[in-house]
């Protein structure tokens, strides 16, 4: 019995601690971060977390109404090609900024106005640009 009890240890030894559903593993040649304990008992969503955005008939609404209202923008974000603006006797629009910044423009009309109080109030604490990536990911839809 001696045997097993020595096999089992050495088995334990090996696998190292346990870490905690928040702590990070170990990057290579390094020991991972272990979770505090404020981390742990928080359950509250971190800074960079999103909340879920289910876009709905009213969303998609305002997303179409701020296309249609800012008409350059919309040029810039869809990008006319040369060929197809000549063809068309018009001056080609091209984004001369990131197209992140009209996502960050459309977020902000669309959920500064939103029914749900816990977005509006995440949108007036953190800012549009965590919404950004929603709504690029609605207009590729």
């Amino acid at each position: 019995m001696s045997t097993r009890s020595s096999v089992r240890k050495s088995k334990a030894d090996t696998q190292g601690p346990r870490l905690s559903r928040n702590a990070q593993p170990a990057k290579r040649g390094g020991r991972g971060r272990k979770a505090t304990d404020e981390e742990e008992d928080d359950g509250a969503a971190g800074p960079k977390s999103v909340p879920r955005v289910l876009w709905n008939s009213k969303r998609t609404d305002l997303l179409v109404e701020w296309l249609e209202n800012n008409v350059e923008d919309r040029q810039r974000l869809f990008s006319d090609l040369a060929q197809d603006a000549r063809e068309e006797h018009c001056r080609p629009r091209t984004a001369k900024s990131v197209k992140t910044s009209f996502h960050i423009k459309m977020a902000a009309y669309i959920f500064s106005v939103d029914g749900d109080t816990k977005v509006r109030d995440d949108l007036k604490a953190h800012g549009a640009k965590r919404y950004a990536k929603s709504v690029k990911n609605r207009i590729a839809r």
